[in-house]
Protein backbone atom coordinates (compact mmCIF):
# COMPACT_ATOMS: atom_id res chain seq x y z
CA UNK A 1 0.00 0.00 0.00
CA UNK A 2 1.53 3.52 -1.00
CA UNK A 3 0.97 6.08 1.66
CA UNK A 4 2.10 9.68 1.81
CA UNK A 5 5.46 10.05 3.93
CA UNK A 6 3.20 12.32 6.67
CA UNK A 7 1.13 9.39 7.30
CA UNK A 8 2.99 6.18 7.07
CA UNK A 9 3.70 6.80 10.80
CA UNK A 10 0.48 7.12 12.29
CA UNK A 11 -1.06 4.49 9.43
CA UNK A 12 1.53 1.46 11.18
CA UNK A 13 1.35 2.69 14.81
CA UNK A 14 -3.04 2.48 13.83
CA UNK A 15 -2.95 -0.90 13.25
CA UNK A 16 1.04 -2.25 13.79
CA UNK A 17 -0.39 -6.09 13.29
CA UNK A 18 -2.19 -5.25 9.90
CA UNK A 19 1.40 -4.31 8.57
CA UNK A 20 4.87 -7.03 8.32
CA UNK A 21 6.74 -4.59 6.14
CA UNK A 22 7.15 -0.54 6.02
CA UNK A 23 9.44 1.10 3.13
CA UNK A 24 11.20 3.53 3.37
CA UNK A 25 12.71 5.11 -0.11
CA UNK A 26 13.28 8.27 -2.68
CA UNK A 27 16.09 10.76 -2.36
CA UNK A 28 15.80 12.41 1.23
CA UNK A 29 17.91 9.99 3.05
CA UNK A 30 17.61 11.88 6.58
CA UNK A 31 14.04 11.09 6.31
CA UNK A 32 13.95 7.98 5.38
CA UNK A 33 16.01 7.04 8.65
CA UNK A 34 14.00 9.36 11.00
CA UNK A 35 10.78 7.92 9.91
CA UNK A 36 11.78 4.43 10.09
CA UNK A 37 13.30 5.06 13.95
CA UNK A 38 9.86 6.40 14.63
CA UNK A 39 8.21 3.10 12.93
CA UNK A 40 10.10 1.56 15.40
CA UNK A 41 9.85 3.37 18.48
CA UNK A 42 7.41 1.81 20.29
CA UNK A 43 8.96 -1.65 19.67
CA UNK A 44 12.77 -0.47 20.62
CA UNK A 45 11.17 -0.10 24.08
CA UNK A 46 11.02 -3.86 24.69
CA UNK A 47 11.61 -6.01 21.55
CA UNK A 48 14.64 -7.57 20.29
CA UNK A 49 16.12 -5.54 17.17
CA UNK A 50 17.71 -7.71 14.42
CA UNK A 51 19.61 -5.61 11.76
CA UNK A 52 20.76 -6.52 8.36
CA UNK A 53 22.23 -5.51 5.75
CA UNK A 54 22.86 -5.78 2.03
CA UNK A 55 25.28 -8.53 2.49
CA UNK A 56 22.72 -10.46 4.58
CA UNK A 57 19.87 -10.25 2.26
CA UNK A 58 22.41 -11.53 -0.96
CA UNK A 59 23.78 -13.91 0.63
CA UNK A 60 20.60 -15.70 1.38
CA UNK A 61 17.56 -14.59 -0.29
CA UNK A 62 15.82 -16.66 2.10
CA UNK A 63 17.42 -14.75 5.05
CA UNK A 64 14.81 -11.84 5.33
CA UNK A 65 11.84 -13.87 5.55
CA UNK A 66 13.21 -16.42 7.58
CA UNK A 67 14.24 -13.61 10.36
CA UNK A 68 10.73 -12.34 10.08
CA UNK A 69 9.30 -15.60 10.57
CA UNK A 70 11.49 -16.67 13.60
CA UNK A 71 10.87 -16.79 17.31
CA UNK A 72 13.16 -14.63 19.61
CA UNK A 73 15.27 -17.21 21.98
CA UNK A 74 12.71 -15.77 24.94
CA UNK A 75 9.76 -15.69 22.72
CA UNK A 76 9.82 -11.95 23.18
CA UNK A 77 8.63 -9.68 20.33
CA UNK A 78 10.75 -9.16 17.60
CA UNK A 79 11.50 -6.11 14.54
CA UNK A 80 13.92 -6.38 11.75
CA UNK A 81 15.59 -3.12 10.52
CA UNK A 82 17.38 -2.79 7.00
CA UNK A 83 19.43 -0.23 5.52
CA UNK A 84 19.95 0.15 1.78
CA UNK A 85 22.31 2.21 0.35
CA UNK A 86 21.57 4.01 -3.06
CA UNK A 87 21.19 1.18 -5.57
CA UNK A 88 21.26 -1.45 -3.46
CA UNK A 89 17.40 -2.37 -3.65
CA UNK A 90 17.50 -3.81 -6.80
CA UNK A 91 19.95 -6.78 -4.90
CA UNK A 92 17.52 -6.79 -2.85
CA UNK A 93 14.81 -7.40 -4.26
CA UNK A 94 14.59 -11.30 -4.24
CA UNK A 95 14.81 -11.30 -0.44
CA UNK A 96 11.80 -9.42 -0.23
CA UNK A 97 10.23 -10.19 -2.63
CA UNK A 98 10.78 -13.79 -0.75
CA UNK A 99 9.66 -12.13 2.50
CA UNK A 100 5.66 -10.81 0.56
CA UNK A 101 5.26 -14.41 -0.72
CA UNK A 102 5.73 -16.05 2.72
CA UNK A 103 4.10 -16.51 6.14
CA UNK A 104 1.67 -13.48 6.19
CA UNK A 105 2.38 -13.33 9.85
CA UNK A 106 5.68 -12.63 11.52
CA UNK A 107 7.70 -10.09 13.06
CA UNK A 108 7.51 -6.12 11.51
CA UNK A 109 10.11 -5.62 8.90
CA UNK A 110 11.44 -1.60 8.45
CA UNK A 111 13.43 -1.22 5.38
CA UNK A 112 15.41 2.25 4.52
CA UNK A 113 15.95 2.06 0.62
CA UNK A 114 16.64 5.68 0.17
CA UNK A 115 17.60 6.77 -3.52
CA UNK A 116 15.00 3.89 -4.68
CA UNK A 117 12.01 5.41 -6.94
CA UNK A 118 8.78 4.52 -6.54
CA UNK A 119 8.31 3.39 -10.07
CA UNK A 120 10.66 0.30 -9.88
CA UNK A 121 9.09 -3.20 -10.07
CA UNK A 122 9.93 -3.54 -6.59
CA UNK A 123 8.35 -0.43 -5.18
CA UNK A 124 5.15 -1.86 -7.21
CA UNK A 125 5.06 -5.11 -5.75
CA UNK A 126 5.21 -3.61 -2.20
CA UNK A 127 2.51 -1.28 -3.01
CA UNK A 128 0.34 -4.12 -4.40
CA UNK A 129 1.19 -6.05 -1.16
CA UNK A 130 -2.00 -5.08 1.20
CA UNK A 131 0.16 -5.78 4.30
CA UNK A 132 2.95 -3.63 3.67
CA UNK A 133 3.33 0.06 3.30
CA UNK A 134 5.76 2.20 1.24
CA UNK A 135 6.33 5.89 1.46
CA UNK A 136 8.60 8.20 -0.46
CA UNK A 137 10.38 10.71 0.93
CA UNK A 138 11.12 14.03 -1.21
CA UNK A 139 13.55 16.12 -0.48
CA UNK A 140 11.42 19.10 1.53
CA UNK A 141 10.85 22.57 -0.46
CA UNK A 142 11.79 25.92 1.42
CA UNK A 143 7.95 26.29 1.75
CA UNK A 144 7.21 22.88 3.09
CA UNK A 145 10.06 23.09 5.61
CA UNK A 146 8.54 26.49 7.28
CA UNK A 147 5.31 25.33 7.17
CA UNK A 148 6.78 21.72 9.05
CA UNK A 149 8.94 23.88 11.30
CA UNK A 150 5.53 26.75 12.43
CA UNK A 151 3.99 23.21 13.24
CA UNK A 152 6.77 21.76 15.06
CA UNK A 153 7.17 25.29 17.06
CA UNK A 154 3.44 25.10 18.09
CA UNK A 155 3.67 21.58 18.95
CA UNK A 156 6.31 22.26 21.26
CA UNK A 157 4.28 25.28 22.71
CA UNK A 158 6.97 28.22 20.84
CA UNK A 159 5.46 31.26 19.67
CA UNK A 160 7.36 32.09 16.33
CA UNK A 161 7.17 33.77 13.54
CA UNK A 162 7.46 32.88 10.26
CA UNK A 163 10.80 34.57 9.56
CA UNK A 164 12.32 32.82 12.79
CA UNK A 165 10.74 29.31 10.94
CA UNK A 166 12.29 30.17 7.51
CA UNK A 167 15.96 31.06 9.38
CA UNK A 168 15.40 27.78 11.12
CA UNK A 169 14.92 26.15 7.30
CA UNK A 170 17.88 28.07 6.10
CA UNK A 171 20.22 26.84 8.32
CA UNK A 172 19.12 23.19 8.23
CA UNK A 173 18.95 23.35 4.45
CA UNK A 174 15.51 22.33 5.06
CA UNK A 175 16.26 19.39 7.00
CA UNK A 176 13.33 18.51 9.05
CA UNK A 177 15.48 16.60 11.43
CA UNK A 178 17.95 18.69 11.97
CA UNK A 179 15.38 21.39 12.04
CA UNK A 180 13.00 19.50 14.78
CA UNK A 181 16.36 19.47 17.42
CA UNK A 182 16.58 23.25 17.04
CA UNK A 183 13.45 23.70 17.47
CA UNK A 184 13.46 21.46 20.65
CA UNK A 185 16.25 23.03 21.88
CA UNK A 186 14.79 26.44 21.47
CA UNK A 187 11.94 24.91 23.74
CA UNK A 188 13.95 23.67 26.06
CA UNK A 189 15.61 27.03 26.68
CA UNK A 190 12.71 28.64 26.99
CA UNK A 191 10.90 25.91 29.16
CA UNK A 192 7.91 26.23 26.89
CA UNK A 193 5.39 23.67 26.85
CA UNK A 194 1.73 23.39 24.58
CA UNK A 195 0.12 24.15 28.36
CA UNK A 196 2.73 27.35 28.48
CA UNK A 197 3.76 28.62 25.47
CA UNK A 198 6.21 31.46 25.56
CA UNK A 199 7.25 33.58 22.54
CA UNK A 200 10.55 32.95 20.60
CA UNK A 201 12.00 36.21 19.51
CA UNK A 202 13.80 36.96 16.86
CA UNK A 203 17.16 36.81 18.05
CA UNK A 204 16.64 33.14 19.76
CA UNK A 205 19.23 31.63 16.86
CA UNK A 206 21.98 34.25 18.08
CA UNK A 207 21.48 33.90 21.89
CA UNK A 208 21.53 30.11 21.25
CA UNK A 209 24.36 29.74 18.83
CA UNK A 210 22.38 27.79 16.68
CA UNK A 211 23.77 29.59 13.47
CA UNK A 212 27.05 28.58 14.34
CA UNK A 213 25.83 24.68 15.26
CA UNK A 214 25.60 23.59 11.74
CA UNK A 215 29.30 25.28 10.57
CA UNK A 216 30.80 23.92 13.55
CA UNK A 217 29.50 21.18 12.97
CA UNK A 218 30.67 20.99 9.29
CA UNK A 219 34.20 21.72 10.21
CA UNK A 220 34.24 18.65 12.32
CA UNK A 221 33.13 16.66 9.66
CA UNK A 222 35.51 18.25 6.75
CA UNK A 223 38.69 17.48 8.98
CA UNK A 224 37.48 13.87 9.18
CA UNK A 225 36.91 13.31 5.66
CA UNK A 226 39.79 15.11 4.60
CA UNK A 227 42.32 13.70 6.72
CA UNK A 228 43.06 16.46 8.70
CA UNK A 229 44.13 14.74 11.90
CA UNK A 230 45.87 18.24 13.01
CA UNK A 231 42.31 20.31 12.19
CA UNK A 232 40.14 17.68 13.95
CA UNK A 233 42.00 17.70 17.29
CA UNK A 234 41.52 21.51 17.04
CA UNK A 235 38.21 21.83 16.06
CA UNK A 236 37.17 19.02 18.64
CA UNK A 237 39.09 21.24 21.24
CA UNK A 238 37.09 24.03 20.46
CA UNK A 239 33.60 22.96 20.78
CA UNK A 240 34.21 20.74 23.69
CA UNK A 241 33.50 23.36 26.15
CA UNK A 242 30.18 24.09 24.93
CA UNK A 243 29.32 20.44 23.55
CA UNK A 244 27.42 19.87 20.27
CA UNK A 245 24.96 17.44 19.55
CA UNK A 246 26.21 14.40 18.45
CA UNK A 247 22.94 13.33 16.70
CA UNK A 248 23.12 16.22 14.49
CA UNK A 249 26.73 15.67 13.45
CA UNK A 250 25.39 11.97 12.83
CA UNK A 251 22.50 13.64 10.35
CA UNK A 252 24.70 16.18 9.02
CA UNK A 253 27.46 14.20 7.87
CA UNK A 254 24.86 11.37 6.79
CA UNK A 255 23.31 14.21 4.24
CA UNK A 256 27.18 15.46 3.36
CA UNK A 257 27.57 11.58 2.97
CA UNK A 258 24.97 10.96 0.26
CA UNK A 259 25.89 14.11 -1.97
CA UNK A 260 29.22 13.22 -1.93
CA UNK A 261 28.27 9.56 -2.89
CA UNK A 262 26.28 11.48 -5.80
CA UNK A 263 29.41 13.34 -6.54
CA UNK A 264 31.27 10.17 -6.51
CA UNK A 265 29.50 8.06 -9.37
CA UNK A 266 29.03 11.20 -11.39
CA UNK A 267 33.01 11.08 -11.32
CA UNK A 268 33.31 7.60 -11.95
CA UNK A 269 31.07 7.80 -14.91
CA UNK A 270 33.35 10.32 -16.19
CA UNK A 271 32.64 14.16 -14.99
CA UNK A 272 35.56 15.78 -14.23
CA UNK A 273 36.13 16.69 -10.22
CA UNK A 274 36.17 20.23 -11.43
CA UNK A 275 33.08 20.70 -13.14
CA UNK A 276 31.13 18.55 -10.38
CA UNK A 277 32.23 20.51 -7.54
CA UNK A 278 31.56 24.09 -9.70
CA UNK A 279 28.03 22.96 -10.83
CA UNK A 280 25.27 25.37 -8.72
CA UNK A 281 23.69 22.29 -6.61
CA UNK A 282 27.24 22.36 -4.68
CA UNK A 283 26.89 25.35 -2.25
CA UNK A 284 30.48 27.20 -2.83
CA UNK A 285 32.21 27.39 0.58
CA UNK A 286 31.81 23.21 0.31
CA UNK A 287 33.69 23.50 -3.38
CA UNK A 288 37.27 22.87 -2.21
CA UNK A 289 36.24 20.06 0.46
CA UNK A 290 34.46 18.58 -1.47
CA UNK A 291 37.03 18.25 -4.56
CA UNK A 292 38.99 17.38 -2.05
CA UNK A 293 37.21 14.11 -0.45
CA UNK A 294 36.60 13.02 -4.09
CA UNK A 295 40.52 12.75 -4.62
CA UNK A 296 40.33 10.60 -1.48
CA UNK A 297 37.33 8.29 -1.06
CA UNK A 298 35.75 5.77 -3.83
CA UNK A 299 32.35 4.74 -4.27
CA UNK A 300 33.14 2.02 -2.01
CA UNK A 301 34.22 3.32 0.22
CA UNK A 302 31.85 6.44 0.90
CA UNK A 303 29.58 3.42 1.23
CA UNK A 304 30.97 1.52 4.02
CA UNK A 305 31.16 5.11 5.63
CA UNK A 306 27.36 5.79 5.92
CA UNK A 307 27.31 2.02 7.07
CA UNK A 308 29.92 2.94 9.94
CA UNK A 309 27.74 6.07 10.94
CA UNK A 310 24.53 4.47 10.89
CA UNK A 311 25.66 1.83 12.85
CA UNK A 312 27.19 4.77 14.94
CA UNK A 313 23.62 5.84 15.36
CA UNK A 314 22.73 2.49 16.74
CA UNK A 315 25.38 2.41 19.34
CA UNK A 316 24.51 6.37 20.59
CA UNK A 317 21.27 4.48 21.51
CA UNK A 318 22.00 1.43 22.86
CA UNK A 319 25.96 1.89 24.53
CA UNK A 320 26.86 2.27 28.00
CA UNK A 321 29.35 4.93 26.65
CA UNK A 322 29.17 8.62 26.71
CA UNK A 323 27.81 9.93 22.97
CA UNK A 324 30.70 12.25 22.85
CA UNK A 325 33.24 9.08 23.53
CA UNK A 326 31.63 7.10 20.85
CA UNK A 327 31.41 9.92 17.75
CA UNK A 328 35.04 11.63 18.72
CA UNK A 329 36.67 8.14 18.35
CA UNK A 330 34.37 7.32 14.94
CA UNK A 331 36.04 10.78 13.59
CA UNK A 332 39.38 10.03 14.53
CA UNK A 333 38.58 6.54 12.79
CA UNK A 334 37.53 8.01 9.70
CA UNK A 335 40.34 10.95 10.05
CA UNK A 336 43.02 8.18 9.93
CA UNK A 337 41.23 5.86 6.86
CA UNK A 338 41.63 9.35 4.79
CA UNK A 339 44.76 9.97 6.17
CA UNK A 340 45.64 6.79 4.53
CA UNK A 341 44.01 6.52 1.24
CA UNK A 342 45.31 10.37 0.67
Amino acid sequence: MKVKDTEIVRKFHARPDAFRLAVLCGPNATRCQALADELAAPLAQSAERVDLSIADLTESPARLSDEANSASLFGDKRFIMVRLHSGEAVRAAAAIENLLAGYAGGDPVFIVAAGMADKTALAKSITAAPDALIATCYETSQGDAVAAIGAMARSEGVQMSRDTAADIAALTSNDLVLAKLEVEKIALYLDASPESPKPAESEILSVLGAENDEEDLGLLINAALSGDTKKLSGELAAVSPAGFSEVGLIRLMLRHLVKLADLRAKADQGTGVAKLVNHPSVFWKDRDNFARQLNIWSSAHIARLMERILALEIALKSSGQPDHVLVQEELLTITRKAARLR
